[in-house]
């Protein structure tokens, strides 16, 4: 198989570089934001990193005011485009290896970046390396385009492309072969005011597109172990109660998920609000349980069946409440179908009506729909074929969100394998102990590689 002899030459130097961007705990911090490093020193430092590991190879870099990073080989008019990114999702609890030491059991590299998005970046980035060792001619520039906050609102890349000319084409190594030619849209809001209820204290969830794992609350009532702990048994979750000087303190934990597959996870802040509101027969736990549990949206009333993307989904990624005062981040991955700001004002709506809560738009970001018959699908598709022996898996549609949106002829391409069963103790992105399979890693780099020379290198004889 072409250039996997190449890339198994470079294993080990592709762990040392994943090392180095991994120990780097890149999570997007305004507090530490600064000029040239609009998103925190940290997502900074690791960005220079990755700068000079294309600096040390020969390439020619470049950084665009700390939002983006630039790794390009080639002089000419047009570029053929790899997009990653470096940023992280919070690495959260229960861990059973060091997140930010890339340790190396029975073939896989664990670490919180190692999945998503930095072990896929780095397979790209040697696989635009072999092209470039290989020496070939170039009919167009092979260009590394390195973001900085694909976990939130994609800002970074979004400033490149306002101030860079984008590629005419190219890949996203941050999904699942084989190819994705159409992402769900996805929207978030947030809801927030003033409410009236027993809690005086709630925080759960990290992120818009992360199924809460973990919610705890301290109420203003009697501590009621015995039915905390028949409703644990009775939803096969866990958790812990006491009660000190603050008042009576809740903690339950459930399953986090990718907010693309809400159903697949055990929403903790859902469970919280559904305990409360049982329990203590409080009013507001009670309808926001009854609001939100459905990751369909039916209980919205927004739920969509689409006839191409699949159904409509819906996560609640974050809970704030203190002193009577609530903030919720609302995530939803929509089919074709359906229309953003619509989607938008009929939650808005009945959020109001409900709960008597605002509402304010936080990003929408529409739907992908590349033609499965292009130039970029089918070269993506052919080298996938041949190293995968997967003949029959068409061109994929996903509900997850990646950059390939953000530039017209751009798709998501691996690294992970359907055909490739991963142990069970490995995490996927976004989970506790998330890895990457070494070999995954390699023959990655390789339908990489064979792509590049397909789309961006003159066909010698």
């Amino acid at each position: 198989m072409k250039f996997l002899n190449e890339a198994r030459l470079y294993k080990d130097q592709m762990i040392s570089d994943l090392k180095e961007l991994v120990k780097i705990e890149s999570v997007r911090d305004d507090n530490s934001a600064k000029v040239n490093a609009p998103f925190g020193e940290n997502i900074a430092k690791c960005l220079d990193k990755a700068l000079e590991i294309g600096k040390r190879d020969g390439f020619e870099i470049e950084n665009v005011d700390g939002y983006a990073g630039i790794i390009q080989y080639g002089n000419k008019e047009e570029s053929v485009g790899i997009l990653g990114h470096l940023d992280i999702v919070p690495i959260g609890d229960d861990w059973t290896f060091n997140p930010l030491e890339c340790q190396i059991k029975d073939g896989y590299i664990m670490g919180r970046g190692t999945c998503d998005d930095k072990g896929p970046t780095i397979a790209a980035y040697y696989a635009m390396k072999i092209i470039k060792d290989k020496g070939y001619k170039l009919k167009h520039n092979i260009q590394m385009l390195l973001g900085t906050d694909e976990e939130n609102l994609s800002e970074g890349i979004l400033y490149y492309k306002k101030h860079r000319k984008a590629p005419i084409m190219g890949i996203v190594p941050d999904a699942s072969f084989p190819c994705i030619y159409a992402e769900k849209g996805i929207l978030d809001m947030r809801c927030f005011g003033e409410i009236n209820s027993c809690i005086k204290y709630m925080k759960a969830g990290v992120a818009y597109n992360v199924v809460i794992g973990k919610a705890d609350v301290i109420v203003d009532a009697p501590l009621d172990k015995e039915y905390f702990d028949k409703f644990l048994i009775a939803n096969n979750i866990g958790g812990k109660c006491f009660k000190d000087e603050n008042g009576t303190h809740y903690h339950i934990d459930g399953k986090p998920f990718h907010a693309s597959k809400p159903h697949m996870g055990i929403n903790a802040a859902i469970k919280m609000f559904q305990f409360i509101g049982s329990c203590y027969n409080d009013e507001f736990s009670i309808k926001i349980a009854n609001l939100l549990n459905d990751p369909f949206g039916a209980s919205l009333n927004v739920d969509y069946d689409g006839a191409y993307m699949g159904p409509l989904t819906f996560n609640l990624g974050k809970v704030e409440i203190d002193n009577n005062h609530v903030d919720l981040a609302l995530d939803y991955r929509y089919p074709n179908e359906v229309v953003g700001q619509v989607l938008f004002e009929n939650t808005e709506k009945k959020i109001k009506e409900v709960l008597n809560l605002n509402s304010e738009l936080v990003d929408d970001s529409k739907w992908l729909l590349n033609n499965p018959d292009s130039e970029l699908i089918k070269t993506c598709m052919k080298h996938y074929r041949e190293f995968s022996g997967d003949t029959y898996t068409p061109p994929l549609r996903i509900g997850g969100g990646t950059y390939a949106r953000t530039f017209d002829n751009f798709a998501a391409f691996g690294p992970v394998f359907p055909n490739r069963k991963y142990e069970d103790w490995v995490g996927k992105e976004h989970e506790a102990d998330e890895g990457f399979e070494i070999e995954t890693m390699l023959l990655a780099c390789a339908i990489y590689a064979n792509v590049l020379y397909d789309l961006a290198c003159e066909k010698v004889d």
